[in-house]
């Protein structure tokens, strides 16, 4: 069935402030601490604010989105689809190989012929899909999964890409009045503060596990604590694991403890506060 799709001509954008109101502290418990947070510019389509509704707001979640001033030719667009779900002579839908990474992680990718692109996860998928650690050297993360893939399509159709780096929006389709969205990637321990003037309207946890010990089986592992309790684990091999924070984790004026530990390899955790 064909999805229908209302284009504006006009974008709104809301500008994230850098850990505003969202306080980060080392946990006196260890000095193995790398923190790296950052933030990401976010705002709606213009099409999300007509009357009209798309298909979007019935299947997406995370997303990130950008119109190109030129047309695009769906015809070099429609090479990049691993799995093309819709399509007519205006638009396609479908999903995208994102190098590096297993088909879990395959963004859907919307491309309109008079040049927009949206690149999203379905909604029951965690935001910290975000987090593209094949890029994570320990400094504040320069990329993210979605990112990745839109600058792909954006080459493919010969668009511009440094205006798509300039003129990207990040917006989530289930959560239009969220205005921040912040992401904290680290290890060892550390302490996140939610302050009570925070609506927080989503919040997810991206782990990396990586081992290294090809003898000892049973040191294969790896795990992310939020408060003493196991929020994810892992075995063997490399591996990224994703789940949503339970409410128990965001009371406000609180500390809470993050602890990023592995057996006989090594381990990170991004987390993802989607808020306003």
């Amino acid at each position: 069935m064909r999805k229908p799709m209302r284009l504006l001509v006009a974008i709104g954008l809301v500008t994230v402030g850098v850990l505003t109101g969202l306080f980060l502290a080392n946990s006196p418990e260890t000095d193995n601490l790398r923190l790296s947070p950052r933030s990401l510019v976010f705002g709606p389509p213009a099409f999300a604010q007509s009357a009209s509704r798309s298909f979007l707001e019935e299947e997406a979640g995370i997303s990130l989105h950008v119109t190109v001033e030129q047309t695009i030719e769906l015809e070099r667009a429609r090479r990049l689809f691993e799995v093309l779900e819709d399509q007519t002579d205006s638009y396609l839908i479908g999903t995208v190989e994102l190098p590096d990474h297993d088909r879990t992680f395959w963004p859907h990718v919307w491309v309109h012929r008079d040049g927009w692109i949206v690149v999203y996860y379905n909604k029951a998928e965690p935001t910290s899909r975000l987090m593209h650690w094949p890029t994570y050297t320990g400094e504040p993360p320069r990329t993210t999964t979605l990112r990745e893939v839109l600058l792909i399509v954006g080459r493919e159709v010969r668009a511009d890409t440094g205006q798509i780096e300039e003129d990207m929006r990040y917006y989530h389709w289930q959560h239009p009045d969220a205005t921040r969205l912040l992401m904290v990637a680290g290890t060892g321990t550390f302490r996140y503060t939610l302050p009570h003037e925070l609506t927080i309207l989503d919040a997810s946890a991206s782990h990396r596990g990586r081992d290294i010990d090809s003898v000892n089986r049973n040191n294969e592992w790896s795990r992310t604590r939020i408060d003493d309790q196991e929020l994810i684990r892992g075995g063997a091999n490399t591996y990224i694991l994703t789940k949503e924070l339970a409410s128990m984790h965001l009371t406000a004026d609180t500390p809470h403890s993050v602890t990023v530990e592995s057996g006989s390899g090594s381990a990170d955790v991004a987390l993802f506060f989607l808020y306003r």
